[in-house]
């Protein structure tokens, strides 16, 4: 008898089936209905969906494993409200949320919307840079000033997170 053994880690959390599966096996190949990643579930404490609006899966895989899928988004309770291309639809964690349980998973409260984040404007310098940048001002004959403080800047992206800047300085002291 032939023993088969796999080398390597096993992601549990991959349990489920892919987008492609579960949207040929419904009408109109699951447009309208409501789909979630099992790991997005676990990983994010915010809700993440997609409400799918254009499924085409691929007719020369027999496995029904790839295709391309649009849907209206839902990433950690932020709504995007164009129809976006699902690019992790072959990953087989993907769950299929049931009619009568739509309407209520799909209702975000306030715990299902991701803070907005305070990051102060200055932050400390380290400890050796500071002495280091004093030592190079007294060398010119310039005066350091008492508290020397590094501006942060926030790169900017439509991936980024909401944030606020303050006008607190980040200290390095743990």
């Amino acid at each position: 008898m032939v023993v088969t053994r796999f080398v390597g880690r096993v992601n549990l959390e991959w349990s489920g089936k892919t987008l492609f599966e579960i949207a040929t096996n419904l009408k109109n190949n699951g447009v309208g209905r409501v789909v979630y990643r099992h790991s997005f579930l676990t990983r994010y404490p915010e809700k993440s969906y997609y409400r799918l609006t254009a499924v085409t899966p691929y007719l020369d895989d027999w496995h029904r494993k790839s295709g391309l899928a649009y849907g209206i988004k839902v990433f950690r309770g932020k709504v995007f409200e164009n129809p976006r291309l699902i690019k992790a639809g072959n990953k087989a964690d993907w769950r299929l949320v049931p009619i009568e349980e739509e309407e209520e998973f799909c209702r975000l409260t306030e715990s299902d919307v991701r803070p907005e984040r305070i990051i102060p404007k200055f932050a400390a310098f380290p400890p050796l840079l500071e002495v280091m940048l004093r030592q190079e001002m007294m060398a010119k004959g310039e005066t350091p000033p008492d508290k020397m403080h590094l501006p942060l800047r926030i790169a900017k992206s439509h991936f980024s997170t909401p944030v606020q800047q303050s006008d607190q300085i980040l200290s390095n002291k743990l």
